[in-house]
């Protein structure tokens, strides 16, 4: 009986072991058994899997000889000490695989008798997906440097730090001039590879370790410090916007970039991440308002001019709905008859309580918040009336009407102009639209659409501003125009600057010899107005003539015929 007892439990030791070893070998966690001199006596396949080593290399050998980095601790030797006293140790360890990859497990060392046990959970695709996510989290994907949420920890710590050391830090906000007409003309490929360009030479002008993160679109934000001498930020500033100079060659096409920057300084310009972007982007924009391509240094009284800002945007809104607008009429004379053939409309804001505001005012701020679209509408409309009274009255005039390249973009302006014209019951033959360069060069196919239909409809096509922007002349003959307008810049000294002489005679001869009109704006003087008949430029405006005036003033002038050219 004892005999047959003792073979029971050998049998039932044997399935025991059997047991233990179809676990071991099953588990996903790497197992190795050593004894108490740090021998290694067994290792499951997902050890051997994990660390890329055969069997034959594990058994009988030291576990401390393994190439393995134990958490917190230089040496095996601190593990096995720890772990012999408290019978337990938890932490990660880093190793090589014999591929030469670098993998890491969660591990577990344990006392079970007079033996140990090493449980390796491996997290190497863990780890991965972890450090991907936090590349994501942290990182911009087009351009690689750190986005807004890395750029806010970033610039809280060295707050904190330089708080300690009474150190000052500056914040530089820039943005590239005009980007969006680069994406609408070349396309958003090649704005992608502009950007990425443009991020490697910006953080190539900065000392190494500076933070140049890319806070959103073509937005970027630099965080600077410590800094000694603010001197020194006006020189790297300046060294920035010389080295941005130097075109970008990019799928065949050479770009010109230049940016404008608000900056401001720790701890005079606030004392904390949010504070100091906000204040370095009120610099920005003013900077913007000043002149492209330069910077400006944050003040208070800049945030005064924000807050006035806001409030007249919101103002604006009500004013739109409330049609608290007024059109002004300005001459244009035919200069070879002394007559006058048109006038241009020109929006005026009648504020209940600042009265009247000109558009210089309040037109760019329609145009960043969208509400040029609704604005243009009313002021198409209320000059159709008008150019109708004029008709009636006996004048026939056209109306020029000055057109954002936001109405152009919403894509559906010449639906809106027929109703329009049929509410008004106006003759689309005396009606003009004034479109500056860059309103055509934003989206080249849908403004060559939109003239397209204008001409169609009989409507006078006339390019403003000419010669201040693209002076695209290989796109004239592509759309259907009928005047170029100088702009008033060039007439300002046209007597005494020779550059000022050849470009408009220059604006006079290509709109000849394309068969179009010239018509000079902002016309002051008899010189001038001289000037510009000895060039045989077709028609002219200006406070020569007579400033803009009312709609009843203007047809009070027509009767008494008060509009002769003085002494010329």
């Amino acid at each position: 009986m004892d005999r047959e007892r003792a073979l029971r439990r050998i049998r039932d030791l044997e399935k025991k072991i059997s047991l233990v070893s179809k676990i071991l070998e099953n588990m996903r966690e790497g197992v190795i058994i050593f004894d108490d001199e740090g021998v290694i006596r067994t290792a499951n396949r997902s050890f051997l899997e994990i660390t890329g080593l055969s069997y034959d290399l594990l058994y009988g050998r030291q576990i401390s000889s393994l190439d393995l980095r134990w958490e917190g601790s230089p040496t095996f030797s601190e593990v096995f000490d720890l772990l012999k006293e408290e019978g337990a140790w938890r932490g990660e360890v880093w190793g090589v695989h014999r591929s030469g990859t670098i993998f890491t497990c969660e591990v577990t060392l344990l006392r079970v008798g007079s033996e140990f046990l090493g449980l390796f959970l491996d997290t190497t695709d863990k780890r991965s997906l972890e450090a991907n996510l936090r590349s994501l989290a942290y990182y911009d994907t087009l351009t690689g440097l750190p986005n807004r949420a890395l750029l806010y920890d970033h610039l809280a710590y060295t707050l904190f730090r330089s708080k300690m050391r009474n150190e000052k830090v500056g914040v530089i906000f820039m943005d590239i001039d005009n980007f969006k007409l680069i994406n609408d003309t070349l396309g958003h490929e090649v704005g992608d590879t502009l950007l990425k360009a443009f991020s490697q030479r910006v953080t190539s002008s900065f000392p190494p370790g500076t933070m140049v993160a890319r806070f959103g679109g073509d937005e970027f934000v630099v965080v600077v410090g410590p800094i000694g001498d603010i001197e020194n930020l006006k020189e790297t500033m300046e060294d920035l916007i010389r080295n941005l100079t130097t075109p970008f060659h990019i799928g065949g096409h050479r770009i010109y970039v230049t940016v404008t920057a608000g900056i401001s300084i720790y701890p005079m310009d606030g004392g904390d991440p949010q504070t100091l972007l906000r204040n370095a982007d009120i610099a920005m924009h003013h900077a913007k308002e000043t002149g492209r391509s330069t910077y400006k240094f944050y003040t208070a009284d800049l945030n005064i001019k924000v807050s006035e800002r806001f409030t007249l945007e919101s103002e604006l809104r009500e004013a739109i709905e409330r049609e608290e607008f007024v059109l002004y009429y300005q001459p244009q004379f035919d200069l070879a008859t002394d007559r006058v053939t048109g006038v241009e409309a020109l929006v005026r804001w009648h504020h209940p309580d600042r009265g009247l505001i000109l558009p210089s005012r309040f037109i760019h701020i329609a145009e960043e918040v969208d509400l040029i679209v609704p604005l243009g509408r009313w002021i198409l409309r209320r000059a159709c009336f008008d150019g109708k009274r004029l008709l009636r009255e006996g004048y026939p005039l056209k109306v020029a009407v000055n057109i954002s390249p936001n109405q152009i973009s919403a894509g559906n302006f010449t639906e809106v102009l027929k109703e329009i014209l049929r509410e008004t019951d106006f003759d689309p033959t005396f009606l003009e639209v004034e479109i500056t360069e860059n309103a055509l060069m934003k989206n080249k196919q849908e403004a060559a659409r939109v003239l397209s239909e204008l001409k169609a409809m009989g409507v006078t096509v006339s390019i403003d501003d000419f010669g201040t922007s693209y002076s695209s002349l290989n796109y004239l003959k592509y759309f259907p125009v009928d005047k170029l307008k100088i702009d008033r810049s060039f007439i300002g000294d046209i007597v005494s600057d020779p550059n000022d002489v050849a470009i408009a005679t220059t604006i006079i001869a290509i709109a000849h010899n394309l068969g179009l009109k010239a018509i000079a704006e902002g016309v002051e003087t008899e010189e001038q107005l001289i000037f510009l008949r000895l060039w045989q430029c077709d028609e002219a405006q200006g406070f020569y003539f007579s400033p803009p005036v009312t709609l009843e003033s203007l047809i009070d002038m027509l009767r008494r015929e008060s509009f002769k050219i003085r002494g010329v």
